[in-house]
């Protein structure tokens, strides 16, 4: 009788791991979401333009210094939908325009498609339920 006592405590130790384990894993997958890092993001960009070296770094600072200003400002403007979104809207902007100014007259042409082509996207997604 023990053994059987021991080996269901067993199993039921092991199945409620397993499911704070799998648990864990989709908190973190939803917070992480599918985000790039600024480093990917530039050698993706890179890799569309045919940027090299050179200008893939000067993307990546350009990355970097406005992924900190957005977390501050989603931090700033959490309970503002509104203003957060207008808030976004400007700050890509001014990050687009940084990063258009170290582009040919070509690539900058085809970064704006690309950026269009994003916008597009993101107004085809399905809503998302909070």
């Amino acid at each position: 009788m023990k053994l059987t006592t021991g080996i269901g405590r067993l199993l039921i130790v092991l199945l409620a791991v397993v499911f704070v384990a799998g648990m864990l894993q989709v908190a973190f997958a939803q917070g992480q979401g599918m985000r790039m890092s600024p480093k990917q993001r530039a050698d993706t960009l890179g890799k569309q333009l045919g940027l090299d070296s050179t200008i893939v770094a000067k993307v990546v600072a350009i990355y970097d210094k406005y992924q900190k200003i957005i977390a501050d400002k989603r931090a700033e403007l959490q309970d503002d939908r509104q203003a957060m979104m207008a808030a976004m809207t400007e700050i890509r902007d001014a990050q687009n325009k940084e990063i258009i100014a170290l582009l040919t007259k070509e690539q900058a042409a085809k970064f704006e498609e690309i950026i269009k082509q994003q916008q597009q996207r993101m107004m085809n997604r399905p809503p998302r339920n909070n």
